[in-house]
Parts: C-alpha cells; sequence; structure tokens
C-alpha cells in the first residue's frame, strides 16, 4: 500500500520544470507529481500514501476477519485517520465498511475499560494505563514508509541539476525538510540547496518581525504585503501541507 507521492497541495509554482525531469522509475514519476502539486512534496507523498491506505482498506480489508482481529492489538487508527476513513468510505460507497471497523475497535475498548473497572487500586490504574496504549496507525505506518522512500530519492537526486533546481522550488515544511537533510548527511550535492532553504526561513523570519515593528499605530504606513502574508507563510512552514 506503500507508494511515493502525493495527492493534495496548491497549484504548482514550478510550472513547466517538472515535467522535464528525468524519472528512471515510478518513484520519480510520482515524486514529479508531488512537487507539480506546488506545496511541500514530502507532506504531499505523506498524504497521498495515507489516502492510499485508506481506501485500500476500504476496499479490500473490510471483510478480512484476521485484520479486523488486529485491530487495537496488532494496528488500528489515529483520530485523524479514524474521521478520514470514514470520509473515504462515505466518499467510495457508504459507511458499511467503516462502521464495521469500528465495531471491533470499540468492542475492545469497552471490553478493556470493564475488565479495569473490575478491580480497584494499583491493578486498576495498570489496567486503564494500558488500556490507554494505542497500537501503531496503519495509515500513518504506511505514510512514514512511503516518506522514508521518497526522503532517500530526492538524495539520490540531488546531484542532478533538474531535479536539484526543482527543489530549489519545493516550499518544503520546517520538519520534513530537517528528515530531508538528515538523510542527506555530508553529501556536497545538498549545500546549495540547504543554503538556499535557509535563506528563505531568515527572510521569513524577518518578515515576521516587520510585520510586528510595523504593527504600532504611527508605523501601520510602513508595512510591506509581504509582511502582511508572513504569519501565512510561516504557519505552512511549521505546520505542513
Amino acid at each position: 500500500m506503500t507508494d511515493g507521492a502525493g495527492t493534495t497541495g496548491d497549484s504548482s509554482p514550478t510550472g513547466g520544470a517538472t515535467g522535464e525531469l528525468p524519472a528512471r522509475d515510478l518513484v520519480d514519476v510520482r515524486l514529479t507529481a508531488a512537487i507539480e502539486l506546488g506545496g511541500c512534496a514530502v507532506c504531499a507523498v505523506r498524504a497521498r500514501s495515507e489516502r492510499a491506505t485508506l481506501d485500500a482498506i476500504i476496499a479490500e480489508r473490510v471483510l478480512d476477519i484476521g485484520f479486523r482481529e488486529g485491530l487495537e492489538r496488532e494496528h488500528g487508527f489515529c483520530r485523524r485517520h479514524s474521521a478520514e476513513l470514514l470520509e473515504a468510505n462515505r466518499e467510495a460507497s457508504g459507511i458499511l465498511g467503516s462502521s464495521m471497523l469500528f465495531g471491533a475497535i470499540v468492542e475492545r475498548r469497552l471490553a478493556a475499560l470493564r475488565d479495569a473497572l473490575r478491580v480497584r487500586g494499583r491493578a486498576r490504574r495498570q489496567r486503564l494505563a494500558a488500556a490507554t496504549q494505542r497500537p501503531p496507525c496503519i495509515a500513518c505506518s504506511q505514510g512514514a514508509s512511503a516518506v522514508e522512500i521518497a526522503l532517500v530519492r530526492l538524495v539520490e537526486r540531488g546531484a542532478d541539476p533538474a531535479w536539484a533546481a526543482a527543489m530549489l522550488e519545493i516550499p518544503f515544511c520546517l520538519d520534513d525538510f530537517a528528515a530531508l537533510l538528515l538523510a542527506a548527511g555530508d553529501q556536497p550535492s545538498f549545500t546549495p540547496i540547504a543554503e538556499d532553504y535557509l535563506a528563505r526561513l531568515e527572510a521569513v523570519r524577518d518578515r515576521l518581525a516587520g510585520y510586528a515593528d510595523h504593527s504600532a499605530q504611527d508605523r501601520r504606513h510602513l508595512m510591506t504585503d509581504e509582511e502582511r502574508a508572513a504569519a501565512d507563510e510561516a504557519a505552512r512552514l511549521l505546520a505542513g501541507d
């Protein structure tokens, strides 16, 4: 269910440049598609893989008894993906599949809570503590796997001039760019990409400071449109796409 591309984001600022990126396999093709969306390409990879996972569960795994028995034991859904699972089910066919999966989850959580309330004192606290521990979210896990593949490939492609130029235009979110730098390590090909990104961060920082400085009533006439837009830009850097 894991793949290396995304389906969410804004219109592309890179335009036709990504259409000329050399692609040797499907991972490159999907990364190109993620870049063309215009937002953080790594966020797009993550979102596409997570949604593909939910769609596949609705289409193929709902009637899998072993999969349902593994819910709350081996895998589950985080809060966000619980809501997105229902949305994916509604868009596909209705809510029968999600109802069956949610029923299995609620049944096991109910049993754990009832089991805890049958005892007192330390035993109750231990059982309730255990009940708060959730298994890994299957959609999050698949998204993380897709991101790992994408980061490795972006590092490999950093030595290609066309790909390096495209990466200079990607508005990576802060967390994903830090992960990309970690994957790149000491590779010299990533130095220009890193320096360009840090320069963009410094520019955002300066515009945020400018907005604060020019917010006083006697200085508002000095405020620029770029300073007014800085908080929105910073929010995307921090929150991702």
